[in-house]
């Protein structure tokens, strides 16, 4: 059977079980290798970009819903442009803490908040390239990229979850090891995938004659 559909997902991991008692714990199961995904993977179709505008004098603008990681965040009203830097929480508020307003230079990440440092003293927009959660699978939302192109996360992540449910301990480390190798190989071959069609940039050094030393 094609793991093309939530409605197929849910009816392989019924059959690798081997059980049919299982119906109301599978979304479980599903929901709960969804949250792995967020945590261990990386991959381009999890990167996003939006942008939102500053308020003057106000020291934060919320992150987008289902954020996981910045990539960069960019002052796009800068010319030239300047890419923001992280600094620890801890970090921005004593540098910061009485600096008045001016253009941002970092950012760090409280809560669901992005604060900067100084505090912005005009309208700025802010760019930001980040990876965000992937819709999760449901009755109204059969699929989405992660099944597509690479259905043995779901499908393992999947049954990793059910094992200490049903009490199958004895097999864990199997479905542990099967879903951490296609985590690295998905992370892996999505780095490869950035990179493929990137040529080599050879620097003036790789040319010149080694210089002789007597």
């Amino acid at each position: 059977m094609a793991l093309d559909t939530y409605t197929n997902l849910k009816t392989e991991i019924a059959s690798y079980l081997n059980r049919d008692d299982l119906t109301a714990n599978i979304d479980t199961f599903i929901d709960l290798a969804e949250s792995r995904h967020a945590k261990d993977l990386r991959l381009r179709e999890m990167a996003v970009n939006t942008t939102t505008d500053t308020v003057s004098g106000t020291k934060y603008i919320s992150i987008p819903t289902g954020f996981l990681e910045f990539i960069s965040v960019q002052n796009t009203s800068a010319s030239p442009q300047t890419e923001l830097q992280y600094m620890a929480p801890n970090e921005l508020n004593r540098v910061y803490v009485d600096s008045g307003n001016g253009m941002p230079v970092y950012y760090t990440i409280i809560g669901d908040k992005m604060y900067f440092g100084p505090s912005p003293d005009n309208d700025y927009t802010i760019n930001m390239y980040y990876y965000k959660r992937i819709a999760g699978l449901s009755d109204s939302n059969t699929t989405n990229d992660i099944l597509t192109n690479y259905p043995e996360l779901y499908l393992y992540g999947s049954i990793l979850e059910a094992t200490p449910f049903i009490q199958n301990d004895e097999r864990l480390p199997v479905w542990a090891n099967l879903f951490n190798e296609a985590v690295q190989k998905a992370n892996l071959s999505d780095e490869k995938g950035k990179h493929s069609s990137t040529p080599i940039q050879m620097t003036s050094t790789q040319f010149s004659p080694k210089r002789r030393v007597y």
